[in-house]
């Protein structure tokens, strides 16, 4: 991603409630299932961000996770 550069995540879910929580960023979104669910933000520093699910959804919750990166 690109610094001051508006972006839209898209998420899905085919199974159960979710969460996108990525603290660095600030941002957060709910993940329904069955829907397209959409963030829409505009990255105001640059770095690397990790994210995670923060809703508990069972096997393989702790693997739900990665980074963000921002580029100037």
């Amino acid at each position: 991603m690109k610094k001051s550069v508006p972006a839209v995540l898209e998420f899905t879910s085919l199974d159960r409630l979710h969460g996108f929580n990525c603290p660095g960023l600030g941002i957060r979104a709910d993940i329904v299932p069955g829907k397209i669910n959409q963030l829409r933000f505009t990255p105001s520093k640059t770095g690397s961000f990790p994210f995670h699910c923060d809703n508990f959804c069972g096997i393989g919750h702790e693997g739900m996770a990665g980074t963000i990166t921002v580029e100037e």
